[in-house]
């Protein structure tokens, strides 16, 4: 025991040596299916639900609310229907839509009266009842009156049904403050499926600022309400961020609201991990699995035009990551007021106004890739029955932040990692050496996962030119290292390129393929433009922090594959301790960070570290 002891204090001076180890991040990442994109109708500001019947229903401000339906999962619409129009110079706008467990559709909107401005026409919540899938249509519903100017009015409507069957409407509300610009989220309440409503109540108020365009969401624990708002008072910041306020259940906002100093008001997105992208308009959705995602709207990229962003964010709806850009946007293109569905088993649905259409993309969350064991051949050919993860070898997408369309997977086999990548390139330039067309692998193979390059980790750049440069981590730097083992095969056409590549085992420091560990792994497309090079990478991977490297996982090994690439023998298994950081043994139950220590019949031992079990 003083011997296991002792390699747990050498473990625990090594964590103190390299400071800047931590944890990876292992939650999920949206991959934006380009080939999903289409065109809902033109408009403003919409939202979009999968209803009980496998439906889509989309509703839009345009010359009123309309509203459309889709019979195949978006691959069409059909003709935009009205449901308010506008009338006594009173636009209807930014509507929402919810579906209550006994099926009724209810559609709530914001009338916004132009000038001149006067008393009888006040900025309001309105909503609409369908009892029949969306067939007909109730008579319009009052929920609440501001005043009757733009500096006093209300905005933005959002709904949610509770376990309990109340219906609750929040939205922004500026009535209260007819002596200055501040706004609060309000919220109506519902017993009756939306036929009336009660008086409006406080639930969130930063003085002298303005909370605004609320999404409430039921946390897949079903004991806590949150709601995304936009939030200009974070000091320092002087703009809108995407922030949280809640609640819980058993509270459900009676006798209760957020002011700025509560622990309960929280910035969304962990910017030491994101990079900060300033603006409002958050929206905020529960994935079936307890994950949440949040997009909201941001100039601060594109040179005041504003761009839709994406991140996921745990159970909690806390530690938004993983940001990743929906639509392909170039030039002067928007994306504008923006929203979010969940459909199918897990299909995230993003909407926007895209140059004055209503547009949708398909995004796929993934947050474990997998490399099966296969017999690749090096040819730069796709082929079905080699072995990748999809037959088709589409298990990553890019190209939403680049416009060049890229596919990527994995396989393996005893001897070596196999990657395969198909870039959609019409411009396609061997010019620049290390600056041409390429595409960069990083690779962890020992999940060091540290915030800067260490030894164990490699960056491999595939030049279009059919040249590899390789790298290794150095103490934080990278320095390069020998690449003659690798085999790299390029099949260019004109309209597309297709790299394929086998590295050997030893050439990732391993003797055998690492099948019972995670692994890091980043994928960074390089696009030469004529004057400067464009990268697109995995939603927030950073090229020199492998920490930020996403999961790969290795499939188990067939029977009767000898996995170990050496003549010696391999030693056996004779026992498993787990630790925690401070030495302690621990039970394997342990919900902590622990150390996992093997123990070998030959004496030997090695350790893994791990912050949270893995969810596999």
């Amino acid at each position: 025991m003083r011997r296991y002891l002792l390699v747990i204090t050498a473990l625990l001076a090594t964590f103190s040596l390299f400071a800047e180890n931590v944890a990876p991040y292992t939650g999920s990442r949206i991959f934006w299916d380009t080939t999903t994109r289409r065109t809902i109708f033109s408009g403003g500001y919409a939202r979009l639900i999968e209803l009980q019947d496998g439906r889509y229903m989309a509703v839009c401000e345009s010359g009123g609310i309309k509203y459309a339906f889709s019979t195949n999962k978006g691959e069409s619409w059909g003709s935009p229907e009205m449901l308010v129009l506008n009338s006594n110079n009173t636009p209807n706008c930014v509507p929402d839509l919810i579906q209550l467990r006994d099926g009724t559709i209810i559609v709530a909107y914001n009338p916004r009266p132009n000038k001149p401005y006067t008393v009888d026409r006040k900025f309001g919540i309105r909503c609409k009842r369908s009892t029949d899938n969306g067939r007909t249509w109730s008579e319009e519903i009052f929920v609440n009156d501001a005043q009757h100017t733009f500096e006093d009015g209300c905005w933005e409507p959002s709904m949610l049904e509770l376990p309990s069957g109340e219906l609750q409407l929040y939205f922004a509300d500026e009535g209260p403050y007819t002596s200055s610009s501040e706004q609060q989220i309000s919220l109506c309440r519902s017993f009756d499926g939306g036929l009336t409503w009660t008086k409006a109540q406080k639930i969130s108020f930063r003085a002298n600022y303005r909370d605004g365009m609320p999404v409430p969401v039921l946390l897949s624990d079903s004991a806590t309400i949150v709601v995304a708002l936009e939030d200009n008072g974070w000091s320092g910041v002087n703009d809108f961020l995407p922030t949280s306020v809640r609640c819980p259940l058993s509270t459900n906002w009676n006798n209760y609201w957020v002011d700025s100093n509560s622990p309960n008001r929280e910035k969304m997105v962990d910017y030491s991990f994101s990079t900060m992208a300033k603006g409002g308009a958050p929206y905020l959705r529960v994935l079936p699995w307890g994950e949440t995602v949040m997009s909201h709207q941001s100039a601060t990229f594109n040179s005041g035009n504003l761009i839709m962003y994406c991140y996921v964010g745990d159970k909690e709806a806390r530690n938004f990551k993983a940001m990743s850009t929906p639509f392909i946007t170039s030039g002067s293109d928007k994306v504008m007021w923006n929203s979010l569905a969940v459909v199918d088993t897990g299909v995230v649905v993003a909407v926007g106004g895209v140059n004055g259409n209503i547009e949708m993309i398909k995004g796929y969350p993934i947050r474990c890739l997998h490399a099966p064991f296969g017999h690749p051949t090096v040819d730069g050919v796709i082929k079905r029955n080699e072995g990748y993860y999809q037959p088709t070898c589409t298990q990553v997408r890019l190209g939403t932040k680049t416009g060049v369309i890229t596919f990527a997977d994995f396989a393996y086999d005893a001897d070596s990692l196999y990657f395969i990548c198909r870039v959609s390139d019409r411009t396609q330039t061997t010019e620049g050496g290390s600056q041409s067309d390429a595409v960069r692998l990083l690779v962890d193979a020992e999940d060091i996962s540290d915030t800067k390059p260490q030894a164990g980790v490699f960056s491999h750049l595939f030049r279009l030119d059919g040249k590899i440069q390789r790298w290794e981590g150095n103490s934080g730097s990278w320095k390069r290292n020998d690449e003659s083992d690798i085999r790299l095969v390029i099949n260019r056409a004109s309209t597309y390129y297709i790299m394929e590549v086998a590295i050997p085992w030893k050439n990732l420091g391993q003797t055998a393929p690492p099948v019972n560990h995670r692994m890091g792994i980043g994928i960074e497309v390089q696009d030469r433009r004529s004057n400067s090079i464009v990268n697109e990478t995995i939603p927030d991977v950073s090229v020199n922090s492998p920490y930020t490297w996403m999961t790969l996982r290795l499939g188990e090994l067939p029977e009767g594959v000898e996995p170990i690439l050496n003549e010696q023998a391999s030693p056996r298994v004779t026992h498993v301790t787990y630790h925690s950081f401070d030495g302690r043994e621990v039970s394997p139950a342990w919900q902590g960070p622990v150390i996992v220590i093997t123990h070998y019949d030959n004496g030997s031992a090695t350790s893994e570290k791990l912050w949270k079990r893995p969810l596999y």
